[in-house]
Order: structure tokens, then sequence, then C-alpha cells
């Protein structure tokens, strides 16, 4: 069975939330004979080597991975133009070792950058009903069958189609720092709150609203299938890889 090893450089939660989407891609393409393993921020190693570059040192891990990996997929987030421009003008940034690493001949054909254009947030907005379901799976009558139940609701129902994109990847910063992908779902995220509860205090919703460390839980809500994968060119591009593989 081949096994593609997915590597998010900068976030543990990345990696669960992507090995989650991951593994519903290859539900949904139907690639049954295939393995997804992943790994975070902690399994890059320490320079062990005097004068090893940053790139050297994930050079090694990529093939020490490829022993057991018939593949190697670096996934990070591309953010808005700006500040992909800046992250490029720096030489030690993750998007410029990656870049050196996935153009080592020796890995050609087996190593693989694929960004989440715009922010992993971006990959979960391709679904605003499954985004609003965990929210609402919190509340007792939304547990059991959520997603008809708040399509039943037309309230809930207008609140999915006014934040629902046709390309999540257009959900850009304006500027550097600006709103982008996380910020519009953080946006959305109280939003749901308050429709759900409309007394609820503008404290607990502060407590409550998306926060990064929630995306593994919001990904197991995220439904994949031919409609909400053609919001995201990114996350599709990422299923093309993987077919490769079958």
């Amino acid at each position: 069975m081949p096994t593609i090893r997915i590597w998010t450089l900068e976030s543990e939660n990345d990696a669960k939330a992507v090995k989650c989407l991951a593994n519903k891609l290859v539900t949904h393409l139907q690639l049954a004979n295939l393995s997804i393993q992943t790994a975070g921020p902690k399994a890059v190693p320490k320079r062990n080597q005097r004068g090893a570059s940053s790139s050297d040192t994930l050079r090694m891990a990529v093939h020490n991975y490829l022993r057991q990996d018939d593949c190697v997929i670096f996934v990070i987030d591309s953010d808005g133009p700006m500040s992909s421009h800046q992250r490029r003008q720096e030489p030690n940034s993750l998007i410029n070792q990656i870049t050196q690493v996935v153009r080592d001949r020796r890995f050609t054909g087996k190593v693989f950058l694929a960004q989440a254009v715009q922010e992993l947030e971006a990959w979960l907005l391709i679904d605003c009903l499954g985004i609003f379901c965990y929210f609402a799976s919190k509340v007792a009558q939304y547990r059991e069958n959520c997603r008809d139940r708040v399509s039943a609701n037309q309230s809930f129902r207008r609140l999915v189609r006014s934040y629902q994109k046709g390309d999540t990847e257009k959900i850009v910063e304006a500027e550097t720092g600006g709103r982008g992908a996380k910020e519009y779902l953080i946006e959305l995220s109280e939003k749901i709150l308050l429709a759900l509860n409309p007394n609820k205090t503008h404290r607990n919703i502060t407590r409550e609203q998306y926060r990064e460390n929630l995306s593994p839980e919001i990904a197991e809500h995220v439904l994949i299938d031919q409609q909400t994968l053609r919001r995201n060119n990114s996350l599709r591009k990422l299923g093309i890889a993987f077919s490769k593989f079958q």
C-alpha cells in the first residue's frame, strides 16, 4: 500500500486538520489503497552538524522519511500576495527552505509542495455548513443529524449562504496583516454563535469563537464532495497529487 507523508511545518494543529481533510479526500477520490501519514513542526530535527543549513537539515529528514514513505508532500499556508512576497525575500524562510528541497534532483517525483491558498482556513471554508455544524453540535438539540437540522432552519441556511464563497482562495488580505481566511472564519464563527444563542454575551462569544487549535475538530465536520472541492483549487491539487500514487 503506497504511503504519503504530509508534512506541515507551521503548526501541529495544521498537521491534525490536514490529516483529517486528506483522509476525506482519499475517500472522495476512491483511493482505497493509499495510506496518509502526517508530521508537524516537532518532526523537524535540530541541526547537529556544524555548517549545515536549515534546508540541509530538512533535506536529510526528507531522505529518512523516503526510506519508509513513497512520497513527502509539504503543506504550508501561502497567505496573501503581500505576505508571500515578503517570505520569498527572507533567505531562511520556510517557503525558501522547502523550495530548495523540492528542487533537489534526488527527490524528483517524490517530494512536492502543496500550498494552502489562502491559509488552511480557506480549506475549511469550502463547507460553511460543516463549520456551522461544528458549533451547533455543542448544543444538545443539534447533536443528532446536525446537517439536516441546521439545513432545515431558514435563518441558519441564510447565514451559511451569505458566507459561503464559490472560491475560498479569493478571501485574500488586502495588505500584510489584513483580513484573510482566518479572520473571515473568526467572523463567521461569531455570527454562528449568535444565531445559535442570541443572548450569548460578548465575553462568551470571544471565548468560543474560532481559534487555530479548533481546526482539527472543525475539519471533522467539513464535507468533501464534488461541489465543495470545486471551491478551492489548492485543495483539489492535493487530491490530484494523491492520485499519482494510486
